[in-house]
């Protein structure tokens, strides 16, 4: 009996070791390369505190070539020419990790706010699939760093919504979207209205995965101007990490073949 007991302590002790272990590496911070956008009339000396913008990128945009990071979405707009009166900050995420593997953010924000004057209260987060993924993780972490959120073709856990009725957030996604399926964005946004969030969603009944073009709508960055972020609250708090993309997809090899695909055919 007392054996019994003994090796159920030791498993429990080695149980709970190991998580605070995980939980160690999760919060230990990395460095991840990344592009910026500065608008053109910025002056460090006469400019006020302005905007930022972080943008999430998708799957086949990881790695460590940053110009990948341009195929698609905000930086594709940027680099063709879309100006915008915001920073905007878009990292790289490296091969083989995803948006909540590390803790990449707090060493980019520390990097951007010493090197401009950036506004604490105005700051955004948007991606699309990956990236969707990473906008509902991150901000589920860090609640009180984002004046407003808007995830594009991604998907959260419901179990976040004590932290993310909290922001105001814009969901974009495709009904036909065969990547990311769109009833993940329904069940967030029917979880932020029931806590009465501030929510829109864009749920577009004839596009699939590739919405990238959101990006290079207006609406949303005078929407994002709409906001700037609430005082903080001491009841929020980020709950354990969950990692969707892996645990709620039975079929993840079929779609992994399925995204080297549409990669090869230039999409994401």
């Amino acid at each position: 009996m007392y054996r019994i007991v003994l090796v159920f302590l030791l498993t429990a002790f080695l149980a709970s070791s190991h998580n605070q272990a995980k939980a160690l590496n999760n919060d230990k911070k990395v460095r991840y390369n990344y592009l910026t956008y500065v608008p053109e009339n910025y002056d460090s000396l006469k400019s006020g505190p302005m905007p930022v913008i972080f943008y999430l990128h998708g799957r086949s945009a990881s790695g460590t070539d940053l110009n990948r990071v341009k195929r698609y979405g905000l930086p594709y707009f940027l680099d063709k020419g879309k100006k915008l009166d915001f920073i905007v900050v878009s990292p790289q995420c490296p091969w083989g990790k995803n948006w909540a593997s590390e803790n990449w953010f707090d060493t980019i924000y520390a990097e951007i706010n010493a090197k401009y004057r950036i506004d604490p209260t105005r700051v955004y987060l948007t991606g699309m699939s990956l990236g969707g993924f990473g906008t509902w993780e991150l901000a589920n972490r860090l609640p009180h760093k984002f004046a407003a959120i808007a995830p594009v073709c991604g998907g959260g856990s419901t179990d976040w919504i004590e932290n993310l009725s909290q922001l105001p957030v814009w969901v974009f996604h495709g009904v036909k979207d065969n990547q990311v399926s769109v009833f993940r964005a329904d069940r967030m946004v029917k979880a932020l209205k029931q806590r009465q969030a501030v929510v829109e969603y864009s749920r577009f009944p004839d596009k699939g995965h590739d919405i990238h073009r959101v990006y290079d709508d207006d609406r949303l960055y005078e929407w994002f101007k709409l906001f700037s972020a609430r005082p903080e609250q001491n009841n929020l708090h980020p709950l354990n990490q969950i990692q969707l993309t892996e645990i709620s997809n039975p079929n993840l090899e079929q779609e992994k073949r399925k995204l080297r695909e549409i990669t090869r055919a230039g999409f994401f």
